[in-house]
């Protein structure tokens, strides 16, 4: 029988929005009592035989808590890519998640059918060139946004076909519990991220600045990261929050708010319209694969945190444009599920070269 290889960067005990879509494909896979393999390249990270190391063996073989996996499904850590020997051959499915995964991928399954999952334009820890190159390696390039396809066609060859399949998320899970009409208009909330490209720093000055016209505001942020130091009252953290702790946050609050710069897709975005909160956004690319400037959502241009400050303003004060726009927004995500992502999955993995 085949078998399907994921190759991941290394684990995670945080959850991550590139690995939560990957695994989820894994679990359905071996739902349908397909061979799946998790493989966690973990070249760099502590020293063999060292305790760290035993410790990252025991959590790699246990799984994730943020997120349950198949328990038929296998996990291998490997830490010497020239020495590691797995048992492949020509029928087995090797899908590379990243960048920094495509050589290694290369290098472990050699004779196998191998897939490249783009989710991102992921130039931060590798120069465009190199990046591009891994564009026409003999994989077939998978995209989750049409700005990425399109990115991926532009530096591959014109015989190369890059297919196309949109995130999705679980619209049986996320969706709305608290009638739209009775939430606090002021209530609004917010994905806190670190790095810079997620422009947190910035949406969260901008939503300061409305807490001193507006004193009734409140904001609940969540994320992965440390809590910022000396958080004021009005504003409440939830660290690693579990998903149904986020989708709770999502039905809570009035406005979801993003100001982020770049980003493959942008799940968070999408999961807040699906539980019925209005989203204020900058219109990066990602955001484009779902939100509708005045239709479903309020954009405004990346880095012009004063116009994205007006529009939650607005949504703060106009009840019957938020009501609008947050009942188009789920109806938009419904449209997302993850049975028509997982089916074209299948098509795409599994036809002939």
């Amino acid at each position: 029988m085949k078998k399907i290889y994921f190759v991941l960067p290394g684990f995670s005990r945080r959850p991550i929005g590139g690995y939560k879509i990957i695994l989820k494909y894994a679990n359905l896979l071996a739902s349908e009592n397909y061979e799946v393999r998790i493989v966690y390249l973990e070249d760099d990270r502590y020293p063999k035989y060292s305790w760290k190391w035993l410790v990252l063996k025991y959590w790699t073989k246990k799984g994730p808590d943020w997120i349950k996996l198949n328990s038929s499904i296998k996990t291998h850590t490997i830490k010497n890519i020239k020495r590691a020997r797995l048992d492949t051959n020509s029928e087995d499915i090797a899908i590379a998640s990243s960048v920094e995964t495509v050589l290694p991928t290369e290098k472990l399954f050699p004779n196998a059918k191998k897939f490249y999952f783009i989710q991102d334009l992921e130039d931060w820890n590798v120069d465009k060139e190199y990046l591009f190159e891994t564009y026409n390696k003999d994989f077939t390039n998978i995209t989750i946004s049409r700005w990425l396809k399109e990115v991926v066609d532009k530096h591959t060859m014109t015989s190369k076909k890059t297919e196309y399949i949109r995130n999705p998320i679980d619209t049986t899970a996320y969706r709305v519990f608290k009638p739209i009409e009775k939430r606090k208009p002021f209530k609004i909330g917010m994905l806190y991220h670190k790095a810079p490209y997620k422009g947190s720093k910035q949406t969260l000055k901008a939503i300061a600045g409305l807490k001193k016209r507006y004193p009734q505001l409140e904001l609940i942020m969540f994320g992965t990261a440390v809590s910022p130091k000396s958080l004021p009252n009005w504003i409440t953290y939830h660290k690693n929050a579990t998903q149904a702790e986020t989708i709770d946050i999502y039905n809570s609050i009035s406005i979801f708010v993003s100001g982020t710069i770049k980003e493959g897709f942008g799940l968070t975005g999408l999961e807040a319209m699906a539980c019925g909160a209005a989203l204020v956004s900058t219109d990066y690319l990602g955001a484009k694969e779902y939100a509708i400037n005045d239709v479903n959502s309020l954009l405004s241009p990346v880095n012009d945190y004063g116009a994205l400050q007006k529009n939650v303003e607005l949504l703060m004060k106009e009840d019957t444009l938020r009501i609008r726009l947050a009942k188009h927004g789920v109806q938009r995500a419904q449209e997302y599920s993850w049975n028509r992502a997982y089916d074209r999955f299948k098509k795409v993995i599994f036809k002939s070269k």
